[in-house]
């Protein structure tokens, strides 16, 4: 059971971190969406009396793969005491062909490094892309694979994919590059996390 404090760690790779690529011409930034979440729970929890607060810990890193997440679990996750660890990733590990069972079984040795600390793994899925329905169906294949172990042991499992896809492909109003999310695709997924991790801390 959680305390007066919260703690959220969101562990992934540059969509975790919030990297954009600025529409047009414009350089990347990033968009500070678990800032944003974080805020507007603050605010909800405020509203309804709650004594209790939130803290998200945003441990996103460019490029990361599901075996830099397990490597530097130690480091980036484990000092923050986290109640919760939101896991999301495994896009860059399909762009380099590496095989979805490993990443899996990445994603499964994240959810357990979690529960090993004391903390409740939540479990995202990898977030479609632009262009390629081959590459999508491997994308879909692997988050099924997922929700089948986040059923079966009582995880929490989070269908962002689902949520942003169209035609098979990220909706165009989701991204600005066909792989990272725009404003757009960030206030989404906010809309979908916020009622979740609220539910949570009320808990």
């Amino acid at each position: 059971m959680p305390g007066l404090w919260v703690v959220f760690v969101f562990l992934g790779d540059s969509i975790t971190a919030g990297f954009q690529q600025g529409p047009r011409d414009l350089p990347p930034r990033y968009y500070p969406f678990t800032n944003m979440l974080e805020s507007i729970l603050r605010i909800r929890l405020k509203a309804t009396g709650s004594k209790k607060d939130v803290v998200i810990e945003n441990k996103g890193m460019d490029g990361d793969s599901t075996s830099g997440m397990v490597k530097r679990f130690t480091m980036s996750v484990v000092p923050e005491k986290p109640d919760y660890v939101v896991l999301m990733g495994g896009l860059n590990d399909l762009f380099t062909r590496l095989p979805s069972d490993d990443v899996y079984r990445n994603l499964v040795q994240l959810t357990q490094m979690s529960k090993e600390i004391g903390a409740e793994p939540i479990m995202l899925s990898t977030t479609p892309v632009a262009g390629a329905h081959d590459f999508n169906s491997v994308i879909k294949d692997l988050n099924d694979t997922v929700r089948g172990y986040c059923t079966e042991n009582d995880i929490r499992f989070i269908d962002l994919f689902s949520e942003l896809v169209h035609n098979g492909t990220i909706a165009e109003a989701y991204s600005n590059d066909g792989v990272h999310l725009s404003d757009g695709g960030y206030k989404k997924i906010i809309s979908i996390l916020a009622p979740l991790l609220l539910e949570l801390i009320e808990d």
